[in-house]
């Protein structure tokens, strides 16, 4: 069975090819792309949070399956990158790019929860969760990707990936599925903590 996308939006397709040509490897693999149009298109006016921009490649699959009236946040620390993936996705006014440090902006930050988040960046996904959950809406869906080994990664990478395995499965406010699928995945549903009775 091949799982490849053939509907790549237009977006990311720009955002791919500029990838290309400007050596960026840190782009969402398209099979992880179609899976976050598909959960984005299950949040109908959804309030969507991708963490680690890049140059547009993953917001470019949101976007794609988002309604006229969600909304999507995304954050990139390098400024370099962010003003590439407005570039990207210019015309678009569903979406924010937002140039930030990610753990200072989500511990700032005071509007509405968030309904899906796209993690792809390591302090957020791998030290400072606690930073996301708190901003997330209760039956929140929380995306991470880059779990399986990749000639990109550094030397120190693979431990970290694999506490974060270990982690992620008894986080107590998640409901999480691990997938090796893509570039290796968590999908997890956020659960708001409930007072004692």
């Amino acid at each position: 069975m091949n799982d490849f996308p053939i509907d790549i939006p237009a977006a990311s397709e720009r955002a791919r090819k500029r990838a290309e040509a400007g050596g960026f490897k840190m782009s969402s693999d398209p099979r992880t792309g179609a899976l976050l149009r598909t959960l984005a298109a299950s949040k109908p006016g959804g309030n969507i949070l991708e963490v680690g921009a890049g140059i547009g490649v993953g917001a470019g699959w949101l976007l794609d399956g988002m309604d006229a009236d969600a909304r999507l946040t995304s954050i990139e620390v390098y400024g370099r990158y962010a003003e590439v993936c407005r570039q990207m996705l210019a015309g678009d006014d569903r979406v924010e790019v937002v140039t930030a440090d990610a753990t200072e902006w989500l511990t700032g930050y005071d509007g509405p929860p968030f309904d899906l988040a796209f993690v792809d960046t390591t302090v957020t996904k791998f030290e400072r969760r606690d930073t996301l959950y708190r901003n997330l809406a209760d039956g929140a869906i929380v995306v991470a990707d880059d779990l399986l080994p990749q000639n990109k990664w550094a030397a120190a990478h693979p431990d970290r990936v694999e506490r974060f395995r270990k982690e992620i499965m008894t986080e107590p406010n998640l409901v999480p599925t691990l997938l090796d699928w893509a570039s290796g995945l968590v999908i997890a549903t956020y659960r708001t903590p409930r007072a004692a009775s």
